[in-house]
């Protein structure tokens, strides 16, 4: 009479079936992992050229910042401030078109915080300049285009003279660092721009120094 073969696994057959699927999840596992990292990688590398993008297009529409010296005293005679008003959150303008379709080659800016649907947002309106209406169109007049999303926050300042001596125009205070530029003499020399959003529950920030053309 045969013998039967006994029914299921070897010891040995069990272990080698053990051995390989460790293999094969430690080989899945490790492929997820890189996976998340490179993802990771490339989302922090797009997080930051959002940054940067915003950083790059702010100082770029401040450093067309322009004073236009025939209707400069009129600015003076009708305005609280200068043709340059800057804020710790915002700074308002006349900037030069450089080749753009607008009235005049010259637009009023203004580059500050709003609330948008997705929380604050950094953003720039713009409108043609006219020297009767010098900068007091409100933001409701003037066309927003949006820089930066999900906005944590931005900062201004300013650096240059804004006062100076009557009887000796060349003298007066020396230039310096400010959180807001109110002077009616002119523009600031120096406009500095941080900016920082909130990306995978972290902030990102990224800053930038640009100057002015001084007419």
């Amino acid at each position: 009479m045969k013998r039967r073969a006994p029914d299921g696994f070897t010891l040995l057959e069990l272990l080698l079936a053990v051995s390989i699927l460790s293999l094969i999840t430690a080989s899945i596992m490790g492929g997820i992992h890189l996976g998340r990292r490179a993802w990771e990688s490339s989302r922090a590398s797009e997080t930051l050229d959002e940054a940067e993008s915003a950083i790059r297009a702010t100082v770029g529409l401040v450093s067309k910042a322009y004073l236009p010296a025939a209707n400069l005293a009129l600015d003076l005679m009708t305005q609280p401030t200068g043709p340059f008003r800057g804020a710790l959150d915002s700074c308002r303008f006349v900037a030069l078109s450089e080749g753009g379709g607008q009235w005049g080659g010259l637009i009023l800016t203004e580059i500050g915080v709003d609330n948008g649907p997705e929380g604050r947002e950094l953003a720039v309106w713009t409108k043609p300049y006219r020297p009767k209406e010098g900068l007091t169109p409100t933001r409701g007049q003037m066309r927003k285009t949006v820089i930066l999303r999900d906005l944590a926050r931005v900062q201004f300042s300013f650096f240059g003279k804004q006062q100076q001596d009557a009887a000796l125009p060349q003298q007066g205070p020396l230039p310096a660092w400010s959180a807001d530029w109110n002077s009616r003499i002119g523009m600031p020399m120096l406009v500095s721009v941080k900016i920082a959003a909130n990306r995978m529950g972290r902030v990102i920030e990224s800053q930038a120094t640009v100057a002015l053309r001084q007419q």
